[in-house]
């Protein structure tokens, strides 16, 4: 009778807890990949003005059917956003149509399932590699200074070197190097006094410790003469006075010519 009590109860007790009992949930791998090749687990980076391509994979799916939400920096993205031409979003994929320096940021992909209830998150930086211009060409004049400024965008801010041809360039007492308006420093090459020598391709090199290989602008310079504004002005000098001495010898030709006319006319009578 006391046995029979007893198992009863632990019966009882085991039925309960098993109606009680709640798994925990288990949150699934997920991986933010983008469509370049500088991904990390930590951080990817995005190319100026280009489309940015983010994939939220759940490598634990098998088929099931989840939504995704994408956050930036812990503002949800939507198509529906400030600028709806600059984001698209459908299911996993996120789509950065022109991605600039306010695009960087820290970005959260949030997959839910049909409860609404979040299945696993995942967050992951994003930077801004390194773009370099230079004008493509750039004429200056012998003994003159040259300055050449780089275009520079980039997050975090890219370390700046210069090279003429295959040479890396060092400051000298010709050679400086200056911040631009953005304080980046070593953007604006300057060359003072500029020598004929000094024609030919120049490089503005961008280095980032998120981003390999470095990238860079190039501009090719060409060198004028000093006294090449002079000749033609020389030229036209020579000219104006071979035509007025043209027409000074003509003249005095004319006039010879009417003064034995006239003479010649006024003859002694007979």
């Amino acid at each position: 009778m006391c046995w029979n009590s007893l198992s009863i109860v632990v019966y009882s007790v085991v039925f309960y807890a098993l109606l009680d009992f709640q798994p925990s949930r288990v949150l699934a791998t997920l991986s933010i990949k983008g469509n370049y090749d500088h991904y990390t687990d930590q951080y990817n980076v995005g190319e100026y003005r280009s489309k940015l391509v983010l994939n939220c994979n759940d490598d634990e799916a098998h088929g099931v059917k989840y939504t995704s939400k994408w956050f930036k920096d812990g503002n949800q993205i939507t198509t529906d956003s400030e600028d709806p031409h600059h984001y698209d979003v459908s299911e996993n994929t996120l789509v950065v149509n022109r991605f600039v320096e306010s695009d960087v940021g820290e970005y959260k992909c949030e997959i839910r399932d049909s409860n609404n209830n979040v299945k696993a998150e995942k967050t992951v930086k994003i930077f801004l590699k390194p773009y370099m211009k230079l004008p493509k060409t750039a004429t200056f004049i012998e003994g003159e200074k040259m300055e050449l400024e780089c275009v520079v965008y980039g997050v975090p801010t890219p370390e700046i070197s210069w090279k003429f041809e295959n040479k890396t360039l060092l400051p000298t007492e010709q050679i400086k190097f200056l911040p631009n308006k953005k304080n980046i420093s070593n953007a604006i090459l300057v060359l003072d006094p500029i020598k004929m020598e000094d024609r030919g391709n120049f490089f503005c090199i961008g280095k980032s410790n998120v981003s390999y290989p470095v990238t860079s602008g190039a501009s090719y310079v060409r060198i004028k003469d000093k006294m090449a504004a002079l000749w033609p002005f020389l030229g036209i000098c020579a000219e104006v006075i071979l035509l007025c001495l043209v027409i000074f010898i003509y003249e005095k030709k004319r006039n010879k010519a009417e003064f034995e006319e006239s003479d010649t006319d006024q003859g002694p009578e007979t």
